[in-house]
């Protein structure tokens, strides 16, 4: 089973995360794949915590790609979580074979555009989407289960491959 979601989303674990995706989807683990949170003890361990009753892992994008496929293989589900469409890509290139991301929350900064309530997206993003989607990746956005799935191609068709 393993696999049951990958997800970006640029607040990492939080509610959504865990009430409304975790109380449909009831993972077992939860790999938190960013090199910053990774390096830093305290956040890591901030996040280690976050979800009382699922083995939280909190790994760089070169040892979540490294186990992917051992995971993808695992008892149980498994969610991976990332915090942009750059590290998708990073997890992508570096050999993680992912079929579908679903782009959960890329909030405002200065610099994005808004496409929906939930998705901004700026140059970066951009070039990370459109890299994803040429290799076959697919880019759902969806906030929460309950909501209808937009593919990001929908939201802003100059991101086609």
């Amino acid at each position: 089973m393993s696999w049951i979601l990958h997800r970006i989303d640029d607040r990492l674990i939080h509610g959504q995360v865990l009430v409304a995706w975790g109380g449909r989807l009831n993972p077992d683990r939860i790999w938190l794949v960013d090199d910053a949170v990774a390096a830093n003890e305290w956040e890591r361990r901030l996040y280690l915590d976050a979800a009382p009753g699922i083995d939280v892992r909190v790994v760089s994008v070169a040892e979540a790609a490294a186990a992917h496929a051992a995971e993808a293989g695992a008892p149980g589900a498994a969610f991976l979580l990332v915090r942009d469409l750059v590290t998708a890509l990073r997890m992508v290139e570096a050999g993680a074979v992912v079929p579908a991301f679903n782009v959960g929350g890329l909030h405002y900064a200065p610099g994005r555009t808004k496409l929906n309530e939930f998705v901004y997206l700026d140059d970066a993003d951009r070039v990370a989407a459109r890299a994803l989607l040429a290799r076959g990746v697919a880019l759902e956005a969806r906030d929460v289960p309950a909501s209808r799935s937009q593919s990001l191609v929908a939201l802003e068709p100059a991101l086609a491959p």
